[in-house]
C-alpha cells in the first residue's frame, strides 16, 4: 500500500503534474459541477409508523365449509394495533397485536348422533397472536419510488405466536359427556407457533396518515380449535381495515423524500483554488521537478456524493481522461487512492466505502477503457487521511498518483 502521506506533499505540486505530465497551464481543462438526483440520507430513528386496525376473521379448521361463513357464528370481530420502519421504499417492518374471536364446529356425525347436545356444533373461543412481519412494497419493488403515489399494494409475511383462551367450557363439557365420546375439546389456554401471509392495499390520505385495507392467511397448530386430528394444520382468515401514522423524521418530513445533491459552489472554489496554486507554485516546480518525480498527481480527480461510490456521467470523463494519460504514456503507473469525509458515517464504514469508491474507479479503467490492470494499484484510506482541508466534502474523492513502470526505472 502506498503511503498517502506522500499523496498530500503531492497535492501541493499539482501545477508541476499538469505541466510535466498531461498539458501546459493554458490547456488546462475546469472541473464541472454534477447534479445528483437521491434519496436523502436517513437515520435509524426515521420512517416510523404507528397503526390501529380492525375487521373480521373467520376459521380454517377441519370441520369448516365456506358455507358455514354465510351463517350466524362463524365470523367475529378481529382488533389490532402495530408498530413498524421503513428501511427503504421497499422494504419495512413491523410489530402486530391482535385480539380475536374465533368459532370452530364438531364434526358432522356427533351433530347428527346427537343434535339435542351439539345442535348445529359450533363453539367459540378467542386467541391473541402476535407476528413480526416483513413488509414488501410491491408498487415500489416494480416501479420506481415516486414522492406522488398514492396507492400502493404491499406483501405481508410474518411469523409469531397464538394463544388460545375463553373456549365455551359449558358446550364442551356437554359434548364431552356423550357416552360415545364424539368430541372431546382442550379448553386449556395454550400457545402455538404460527405464520402468516397476505396483501396490504394503502391510500395515503395525507401526509400523516394511510388508509390500509388488509387481508391475511394465519397458518397454527392443529390445536388450535382444542381438537387435535391426524399430522394437519389449523388456520383463520382476517380481512382488517386500518389508519397508519407516519412519524416525522430528522428532516421533518413523514415520507421518503428526494433530494438533489450538487457540488456546484464545491467545484467553483477547487477550481479558483487549483488555478491559484498552479500560479503560485510554477517556480517551485522548476526546482523540485526531480524530487517528487516519484510521487506525482493527475491534475484531475474522481468525486463523489455523499455515501455513494457509483460514478456519474460527469465523473467518467475524468476517469477516460486518466485512461487516455496512461495510453499516451506508457512508462507511467498510476496508484489509485480513495477517501471519505470524517464528518460522516464512522471509521470503518468509511474505510469500506473508500474501498469500494477505489473499486469502482478501477473497474471502469480496466473493463471499460482498456487499461491494463497491472498498470493500476490500489490504496484507500477512509477517513484517516484528508487530503482537503478547506472543505469536508471535498475528501468524498478518488485522486491519481503516478509513479514509473517497472520497466522503464533507471538507475
Amino acid at each position: 500500500m502506498t503511503n498517502c502521506r506522500h499523496i498530500l506533499t503531492a497535492l501541493l505540486l499539482l501545477v508541476s503534474l499538469s505541466q510535466t505530465a498531461m498539458a501546459q497551464p493554458s490547456d488546462f481543462q475546469p472541473l464541472k459541477a454534477d447534479s445528483v438526483r437521491s434519496l436523502n440520507h436517513y437515520r435509524l430513528a426515521d420512517n416510523w409508523f404507528v397503526g390501529i386496525h380492525a375487521g373480521v376473521s373467520g376459521p380454517m379448521s377441519e370441520n369448516i365449509r365456506p358455507r358455514d361463513y354465510f351463517r350466524l357464528g362463524s365470523q367475529h370481530p378481529a382488533f389490532g394495533i402495530s408498530v413498524g420502519k421503513f428501511f427503504s421504499p421497499a422494504i419495512g417492518f413491523r410489530v402486530t397485536a391482535n385480539l380475536m374471536q374465533q368459532t370452530a364446529k364438531a364434526e358432522r356425525e356427533a351433530i347428527e348422533a346427537h343434535p339435542d347436545v351439539f345442535g348445529k356444533g359450533y363453539y367459540s373461543f378467542k386467541h391473541f397472536n402476535g407476528y413480526v412481519d416483513v413488509l414488501f412494497n410491491l408498487s415500489n419493488i416494480v416501479y420506481e419510488y415516486s414522492e406522488q403515489r398514492r396507492f400502493n399494494v404491499l406483501g405481508v409475511f410474518g411469523m409469531g405466536m397464538t394463544n388460545t383462551y375463553g373456549f365455551d367450557k359449558q358446550k364442551a363439557q356437554a359434548m364431552a359427556a356423550v357416552p360415545t365420546g364424539w368430541y372431546n375439546v382442550d379448553t386449556k389456554s395454550r400457545s402455538f407457533f404460527s405464520l402468516q401471509t397476505g396483501l396490504m392495499l394503502s391510500y395515503q390520505l395525507n401526509e400523516c396518515w394511510d388508509l390500509d385495507l388488509e387481508a391475511n392467511i394465519n397458518v397454527t397448530d392443529d390445536a388450535l380449535d382444542g381438537v387435535r386430528y391426524d399430522d394437519k394444520y389449523d388456520g383463520y382468515l382476517s380481512a382488517m381495515l386500518g389508519l397508519k401514522y407516519h412519524f416525522p423524521d430528522h428532516l421533518g418530513h413523514r415520507r421518503f423524500r428526494y433530494t438533489t445533491v450538487s457540488d456546484l459552489p464545491d467545484v467553483t472554489a477547487l477550481n479558483e483554488q487549483l488555478n491559484e496554486e498552479r500560479r503560485r507554485l510554477e517556480d517551485l516546480e522548476r526546482q523540485h521537478r526531480n524530487v517528487y518525480r516519484q510521487r506525482r498527481l493527475l491534475d484531475m480527480t474522481v468525486s463523489f456524493i455523499i455515501d455513494k461510490f457509483n460514478i456519474t456521467d460527469i465523473q467518467r470523463r475524468n476517469v477516460e481522461a486518466v485512461a487516455n494519460y496512461m495510453k499516451e504514456h506508457p512508462d507511467m503507473d498510476v496508484i489509485i487512492c480513495g477517501f471519505a469525509d470524517v464528518q460522516t458515517a464512522y471509521p470503518p464504514y468509511n474505510m469500506r466505502l473508500s474501498k469500494r469508491r477505489v473499486t469502482a474507479v478501477f473497474n471502469m479503467l480496466v473493463h471499460q477503457f482498456g487499461v491494463d490492470p497491472n498498470r493500476l494499484r490500489v490504496d484507500y484510506k477512509g477517513d484517516i487521511v484528508q487530503p482537503y482541508d478547506l472543505k469536508n466534502e471535498w475528501n468524498r474523492v478518488v485522486v491519481f498518483v503516478l509513479e514509473p513502470h517497472k520497466d522503464y526505472i533507471t538507475e
